[in-house]
């Protein structure tokens, strides 16, 4: 019995021995899978080195075209749209009447102070007659002055409430924006619509503080469209910003003739080209180096084998390369092709540099 007993503690051993050695091995096996997991998974990319280049005198802006002027027609009067001579895309002169509010009882409050007026008037004139050889006192006639000037008031303020019920167009432009209906009640205040005049345009870009201090007002500039690319319209910067922003821009506003035969409308993008003079040296990337949209920026930085998603405040387009502001580093390796495949912190494998 006891020589039973320890052949099965034997048997036991090795079998323990040989689950042990199997566990092993197979943890070995599954190591050696992952390592070359690893190496399989990383992603080939091309990148580009951060890096300051000289530029010509010449600066490539980016803008957008708004309305010379712009507002918003508003009803003076509370009443039902009884006429309304508009919709969205008409051009309209200044002085047309857009719509027009019931009139009803501010026309009878204007004729009822009209007749008022006109009798005061006429008193008033035969008082001062009457003054004159003595027959009505001092006082008498200035009362009915009272009166007179008090009824002139009451026409005056009739007459402009009567006008209110006409909605004017304050000068010539296109509606932009139909905010009523024919029959609708509006109140003071009421939106009615909204006119823009392009017949001049306001070219607003945002300019890095380095570009900047090149400008001044008056500077003469070109300004092209991708719509019209055979046709070029001369502005003149007219504002520049004294404030900016955190990533250290500034407004600037050119203002530009429309051109009759190929008018741009508001909110079109522009390029704005500007002799500036002597050129700088700036920190910029090739513009394929770009993720996501530019007006949120990002790009991959590679440090050790690792692609880093990389949020960035990029300025201007230099034939293919874009200004950085901040974000990124001069030195710094940015992924020019491959970011299809990439993910924030994917490991990659570096089959060509540009630099």
């Amino acid at each position: 019995m006891k020589r039973n007993s320890i052949i099965i503690v034997i048997i036991v051993a090795i079998l323990l021995g040989a689950i042990a050695w199997t566990l092993a091995s197979n943890k070995k096996e599954i190591n050696a899978r992952k390592e070359v997991g690893t190496t399989e998974e990383r992603i080939s990319v091309t990148v580009a080195t951060v890096e300051l280049k000289e530029t010509s005198g010449t600066l490539q802006l980016t803008g957008r075209a708004e309305p010379y002027r712009e507002v918003t027609v508003v009803s003076e009067t509370s009443g039902r749209v009884v006429q309304l001579n508009l919709k969205m895309g008409d051009f309209v002169n200044r002085g047309a009447v857009l719509a027009r509010v019931d009139d009803t009882y501010k026309r009878l409050t204007y004729e009822s102070a009209q007749i008022n007026y006109r009798k005061f008037k006429e008193d008033y004139e035969r008082f001062q007659i009457l003054h004159q050889g003595e027959a009505v006192t001092e006082n008498q006639l200035r009362d009915m002055r009272i009166g007179y000037e008090m009824a002139k008031i009451q026409l005056e303020t009739a007459t402009k409430q009567l006008d209110d019920t006409k909605i004017i167009a304050p000068f010539s432009g296109y509606i932009t924006s139909q905010n009523t209906e024919l029959g609708a009640f509006v109140g003071m205040g009421t939106p009615i619509a909204e006119i823009s005049d392009i017949s001049r345009l306001k070219v607003r870009l945002i300019v890095s503080e380095s570009n900047v201090y090149q400008l001044y007002n008056g500077m003469e500039t070109s300004v092209t469209t991708n719509i019209f690319p055979d046709i070029q319209w001369k502005g003149n910067i007219s504002g520049i910003g004294v404030r900016g922003s955190n990533a250290h821009t500034y407004p600037v506003e050119i203002l530009i003739n429309n051109n009759s035969q190929n008018t741009l409308k508001a909110g079109t993008f522009v390029n704005v080209t500007v002799n500036a003079g002597n050129g700088n040296k700036l920190l910029m990337i090739p513009r394929n180096a770009i993720v996501s949209s530019v007006r949120e920026p990002s790009v991959y930085v590679v440090k050790d084998g690792v692609a880093q998603l990389t949020r960035i405040i990029i300025g201007h387009n230099y034939n293919g390369y874009l200004e950085v502001f901040a974000g990124i580093n001069e030195g710094d390796k940015v992924v020019t092709s491959g970011q299809i495949n990439l993910s924030d912190n994917a490991q990659v494998s570096v089959i060509y540099a540009n630099q």
